[in-house]
């Protein structure tokens, strides 16, 4: 059993954690909720010796845990998932394993071994691997959380803690890591999931902790609660809900086309004859299992790719900002401060730093902490790293700076990722607003409740092509189909 007692951690003023208890048993899936800022990643962190708390204590099995280091933890048997897949992109996955708990021979890596020993851990529990050698950069976001399950279970950990594993999951996907989840309770270990949401935490989970503003608020047992009640132990009183009804569109003027586009990588087709288009006013949704394609879609829009066939035009194609799937590899310079953030779009690089390169210092400070206020980032000041915040409040920066930007289209990639009620529910009132201005937002998502709440109209791709989902067919059984490629 793992326990922790009056942990207390505090960064400067903020009260991270506040005296909070917490206790998980073996052979059980144990879930801790709460929303973006609530404590959670202080406290995993903590458990996972990435974090020394002020006060408090944590045992395994009764016994402390006085090296708080993250390799003290692993050899206590305690090994974790973060959110964020801690991989190096220019090595293959074989290269990141051997970083792992497999064992290693001789001077020189013998990727083979690893290999098979990955395949060992990985075939018991149905998780696939991804292609002999292929490097990180090439893989999508669940391939690298995959490959970051199977090292964390190269430690054989008596304590699993797996943060937001779930966000980047289609239908079928979901279905069969929940049950990976069974499977690892069977043997015995300790789960932890962090997560946000609330129907998968009571599908799956044995016991819930609730967390809010750094304090335990409470413990369920998942068969004598419901999603109504966390929701309002996580929140407090519940806001509203917010309409599930798409703006109107302005009008079926086209701002953005593709025709037949193509985008070749490796010899094969990663994007194939692509045609779609996205009207003014308008929210488009792309919905799909990662890794067929969204994220080089998202790179096309973003000019990181080039098409090898086809055509992109319209009015708003030189005007696009993307909202990325990996919003700290991709979006955010972690060690930055916030102001300088803001200033990584070209529209607002232009409007603060002259023709020089002076940068209007006091300006873009001023903007920054106006724009921080507006949407709701709760931080001491604009100097503070965009790596203190939270992950809720890093997508919220990432939107703000998008929408300062005024650009004609957003592409809006797994915008909810590890989002909770009330951040999530607020990116969403940011994109309809903006729909409802006259901007077009090109939503890529693996979640159907998104797509289904925010969007005019839906295609679907997998393996790199695109099909247009007429609206008497949408429900998540046949767009589930569809995402799966067994559709008719």
């Amino acid at each position: 059993m793992l326990v922790a007692t009056g942990i207390t951690k505090r960064f400067g003023p903020t009260l991270a954690l506040a005296g909070v208890d917490f206790q998980a048993h073996a052979g059980s899936i144990h879930a801790l909720i709460g929303e973006n800022g609530a404590g959670k990643s202080t406290l995993i962190n903590i458990l996972t010796g990435r974090a020394s708390a002020d006060s408090g204590n944590v045992t395994l099995d009764g016994n402390a845990l006085i090296s708080r280091s993250r390799a003290a933890c692993l050899r206590a048997g305690i090994a974790a998932v973060f959110q964020s897949p801690m991989l190096f992109e220019h090595m293959s996955w074989e290269e990141n394993l051997a970083f792992g708990g497999f064992e290693t021979t001789g001077a020189h890596l013998d990727p083979a071994a690893i290999r098979r020993q990955a395949h060992a851990v990985a075939e018991p529990l149905s998780v696939s691997l991804p292609r002999d050698n292929a490097r990180i950069a090439t893989l999508s976001v669940s391939d690298r959380v995959r490959l970051e399950l199977i090292r964390a279970l190269s430690y054989r950990p008596r304590v699993l803690i797996l943060d937001e594993p779930t966000s980047v999951l289609g239908p079928t996907e979901l279905a069969r890591f929940l049950e990976l989840l069974r499977h690892l309770r069977g043997e015995g270990r300790v789960v932890i999931l962090v997560t946000h949401k609330l129907g998968e935490a009571l599908a799956v989970a044995d016991d819930i902790t609730i967390l809010r503003g750094g304090r335990k608020i409470a413990e369920r047992r998942a068969g004598d609660t419901s999603e109504t009640e966390l929701a309002r132990l996580m929140i407090g009183d519940l806001p509203a809900a917010s309409s599930t009804s798409s703006p109107t569109a302005l009008s079926r003027e086209p701002v953005l086309r593709l025709d037949q586009v193509v985008v070749e990588h490796n010899d094969r087709h990663v994007l194939d004859g692509l045609s779609m288009h996205i009207n003014r006013g308008e929210i488009v949704g792309v919905a799909g299992v990662d890794g067929n394609g969204q994220s080089e879609l998202a790179a096309l829009l973003a000019r990181v790719l080039q098409p090898s066939a086809g055509e992109i035009a319209g009015n708003g194609a030189n005007s696009i900002t993307v909202l990325p799937q990996n919003r700290d590899l991709d979006g955010l310079i972690l060690d930055m401060p916030l102001w300088e953030n803001l200033l990584l779009v070209r529209p607002l690089r232009r409007r603060f730093v002259s023709s020089f390169g002076k940068i209007q210092r006091t300006a873009a400070r001023e903007f920054a902490a106006i724009t921080l206020a507006q949407y709701g980032i709760r931080v001491p000041n604009a100097e503070s790293a965009a790596g203190a915040l939270s992950g809720g409040n890093r997508q919220r920066l990432t939107v703000a700076r998008a929408l300062a930007s005024d650009p004609a289209v957003i592409v809006a990639h797994d915008i909810g990722r590890g989002l909770d009620f009330n951040a999530s529910s607020e990116v969403h009132r940011c994109l309809r607003a903006y729909a409802a201005t006259g901007g077009a937002v090109l939503l890529i998502s693996t979640d159907l409740d998104e797509i289904f709440a925010l969007c005019h109209r839906i295609y679907v791709i997998s393996n790199g092509r695109l099909t247009e989902v007429p609206g008497d067919e949408w429900s998540p059984e046949q767009i589930g189909l569809l995402m799966s490629g067994t559709a008719s």
